[in-house]
């Protein structure tokens, strides 16, 4: 019995399709038991992820890629092998893009996992899902696109509905989008790290808590949460006092009545500064006379803190002492007395009766 030239060059297909599936099978088992087992040995784990991850689209790619070169070799029925090739070639370009979402969540799932958890900041990990997200729906919407030019529909009026579509979504999440942006330069630009002590125009005080994908969290001195949106602190003067250094110098005004001893004075003055907890031995505590007042010598102490949260807790500590010791010592610090000098008028010429 003779076989005709269609069901030779049919059951030449079928034996590429069951090639290619042999072939794929192969390779998985290779991947499972070979490559493995190798990349057990490294010191990432990146590379097991992305050889379990990718291990199911690959395979079914090598089958559908096998049934491509299968179908080329059907000619006896032209029309049938062009409608076969393009529901394959779709296939394959969805097959593509499974691996690369695939890829892509695997670099991102890794990244989550092993080097976001040890960040000090919330970002990234608020922005991984959005990511993951995001990167599938290009990917997918960019393998549609394709599928739909090939298959010659007009994605014309597809793109510009989509962009006019993205624009309108733009438009109504404007705010979202900028605090998003906002939040991407701050990390970029880091003006302020978790933990820094920071002061905004709005008079707003106290430590960064958290950086968000939208917003900002400080937890002021008193313990009360504020939450300002990114994209007020990107156009505001931000000050922070624990970048680059955390330690801080205090200026301490102080008094003293017009005849102290100054060398006296600032010898207590440095004294009292040294025995404070928070305050620095190096740079050491120093006394300028500042000025020449009204009713005093203008005395001022600069001391420097390990970290700008304490600066209330000192100052009032070396207050407390400085009256102490003065009190002790005999130093005055005088306080505002104004002296009114009343003029008595002359009496008039008294008034001569009749």
């Amino acid at each position: 019995m003779v076989l005709s030239a269609a069901a030779m060059e049919f059951i030449r297909a079928l034996g590429l399709v069951l090639i290619s599936i042999v072939i794929a099978k192969a390779f998985v088992y290779t991947l499972s038991n070979v490559i493995v087992n190798l990349a057990k040995k490294t010191k990432t784990s990146l590379d097991d992820e992305i050889i379990a991850a990718t291990k199911k689209p690959i395979y079914y790619l090598i089958i559908v890629i096998g049934a491509d070169f299968a179908a080329q070799g059907i000619t006896v029925y032209p029309v049938f092998t062009e409608r076969l090739r393009a529901w394959i070639f779709a296939a394959e370009v969805l097959l593509s893009a499974f691996f690369i979402a695939r890829l892509v969540g695997v670099f991102a799932g890794w990244y989550a996992k092993n080097l976001a958890v040890k960040t000090k900041t919330n970002f990234d990990d608020e922005f991984l899902p959005l990511f993951n997200r995001l990167s599938a729906i290009f990917i997918y919407g960019s393998a549609i696109v394709i599928i739909l030019d090939y298959f010659h529909y007009d994605i014309t009026a597809l793109v510009a509905g989509l962009g006019i579509a993205g624009l309108a979504v733009a438009l109504a999440a404007q705010d979202t989008l900028a605090n998003m942006i906002a939040g991407f330069v701050i990390m970029a630009d880091r003006p302020f790290r978790i933990k820094d002590v920071i002061e905004l125009p709005t008079g707003d005080y106290g430590e960064v808590y958290e950086i968000g994908l939208r917003s900002t969290k400080i937890l002021t001195l008193d313990y009360t949460m504020v939450v300002i949106p990114n994209s007020e602190i990107g156009k505001s003067k931000v000050v922070n006092y624990s970048y680059p250094d955390k330690r801080v110098r205090l200026s301490i005004p102080v008094g003293v009545a017009y005849g102290t001893d100054l060398k006296k004075a600032t010898q207590i003055l440095k004294d009292v500064a040294k025995k404070q907890t928070h305050v620095l031995e190096t740079p050491a505590p120093r006394v300028y006379m500042n000025s020449f007042g009204d009713f005093s010598l203008n005395l001022i102490l600069h001391v420097w803190i390990d970290s700008h949260k304490d600066r209330f807790d000192v100052i009032n500590r070396i207050n407390r002492a400085i009256d102490e010791r003065f009190r002790k010592e005999g130093i005055e610090i005088p306080f505002p007395i104004r002296t009114v000098y009343m003029k008595k008028e002359d009496d008039g010429p008294e008034d001569v009766g009749e």
